[in-house]
């Protein structure tokens, strides 16, 4: 099992890489909740930097777009020397269609969030000739598990990080912000939180970019205690620093490396945060009205 992570700045590559055998970057243009949006310049010269390390880069372009978007964004690969990436990471059957007609089925990485559920779904996509797909979050070990075991493809999971739990292709902080008639410039801030009335203990982070806003949950997942029996299923596991920074995901990544267990507690206290175990362990329940005959 390899791991990645995502990078906020460049200056860090060399302590990103320290434990992780690659990294995720992308542009806000095309990719969506991304710790940093690097330009094309920036993205090709990291991905070189990380090629001399003997290490992996994946491009994210995961947004869901519209046939101009695709147009821009087909434009906007022209422009790129696409062997300096061991993968793309997209969320749009479209986006897929458009790299399959580039040639470049083979690095496609689907994430299409909550969808891929069960090992029939992830294997379907075996017939479009793609390299991977990412295991949806809200899904249990078990789950997770069955997929790995019977994969005809690389499997992805994001392991740490906060999951993302609702998504609005509309700026709903500036909208908020009109409304009240201030201009408060809250685009791609990454330090707000969403406090609902009846939670007031779990502040929800919360994120405006290009792609629209977006609502994760209040709890950290952390992997730690599963990291070992995730090892023989899946191919790569994903530390995901987004509201966080790269001393984070250095000690992150250095924890799961290393297997440093104390550095749990140090991690919360200096970011504030709590951990849990997402959804390894909860079955998603449907419950529906009993018929009265």
């Amino acid at each position: 099992m390899k791991t990645l992570m995502t990078l906020h700045n460049q200056k860090h590559l060399d302590d990103v890489l320290m434990y992780t055998d690659g990294i995720l970057l992308g542009n806000n243009l095309f990719g969506t909740r991304l710790t940093n949006s690097f330009s094309i310049d920036e993205i090709i010269e990291i991905a070189r930097q990380t090629k001399k390390h003997h290490k992996l880069s994946f491009l994210i372009a995961n947004q869901i777009m519209t046939d101009d978007e695709l147009d821009s964004f087909s434009q906007w690969m022209d422009q790129i020397d696409t062997s300096i990436f061991d993968g793309i990471i997209v969320a749009d059957l479209g986006v897929i269609m458009l790299l399959k007609e580039k040639g470049l089925a083979h690095q496609i990485i689907y994430n299409p969030e909550t969808l891929i559920t069960n090992d029939y779904d992830f294997n379907f996509l075996h017939t479009l000739g793609i390299q991977g797909v990412y295991a949806a979050k809200e899904i249990t070990l078990e789950d997770v598990k069955r997929i790995g075991t019977n994969k005809s493809l690389s499997l992805f999971l994001v392991g740490h990080g906060h999951l993302n739990m609702f998504y609005s292709k509309r700026q709903l902080i500036k909208n908020y912000s009109d409304y009240l008639g201030k201009n408060l410039h809250l685009h791609q801030a990454q330090d707000l939180t969403l406090i609902e009335e009846k939670r007031l203990d779990e502040p929800y982070p919360i994120l405006e970019d290009i792609a629209g806003t977006h609502v994760f949950r209040s709890n950290v997942l952390s992997s730690m205690k599963v990291y070992d029996e995730l090892t023989a299923f899946i191919d790569y596991f994903v530390i995901d620093t987004l509201f966080k920074d790269d001393v984070y995901g250095h000690m992150v990544s250095k924890m799961y490396h290393q297997k440093q267990t104390e550095l749990i507690d140090l991690l919360q206290e200096n970011y504030h945060e709590s951990w849990d175990d997402g959804f390894y362990f909860k079955k998603t329940i449907y419950k529906s009205k009993e018929v009265i005959k």
